[in-house]
């Protein structure tokens, strides 16, 4: 059976560090910008926090709020010298799709959201309700 995204008892899959660097040098080499981190803790901030629990409860128990939490945290906190809103939609794009899913969103709607996100225009509630509602 498929994953549905919505249960916290399902096994979810996360991003490295490591992962999230390659990520952002890969976007810079092809679609240029200054390479390297600005601020370590930030990056490290935005992997873990998916993860959180509070008294042993998961803070984001949705896949999709995993992702929301992930992809804003890279875009709002800036750990990159450049290319934060391109790492933070990258890893919420890859974080879907190691958990069974792709986006199916025009490069417009993606761009808008995340420009949205970078603005203050879009929080972590309705991110994870736009990649829910164009999740497959």
């Amino acid at each position: 059976m498929p994953p549905t995204g919505n249960s916290p008892s399902e096994a979810n899959r996360y991003l490295s560090s490591e992962q999230i660097l390659a990520i952002h040098e890969a976007l810079i080499k092809r679609y240029s910008g200054s390479h390297g981190i600005r601020d370590r803790g930030l990056l490290e901030s935005a992997v873990f926090r998916p993860q959180t629990a509070v008294f042993g409860e998961e803070a984001y128990p949705t896949l999709f709020e995993k992702c929301a939490v992930l992809g804003y945290s890279i875009i709002q906190n800036h750990p990159f010298l450049d290319g934060n809103k391109r790492a933070g939609f990258a890893a919420m794009h890859l974080m879907l799709l190691i958990n069974g899913y792709d986006l199916a969103s025009t490069t417009e709607e993606e761009i808008g959201m995340t420009e949205d996100a970078a603005s203050g225009k879009m929080h972590e509630t309705e991110i994870a309700k736009w990649l829910k509602q164009r999740s497959k």
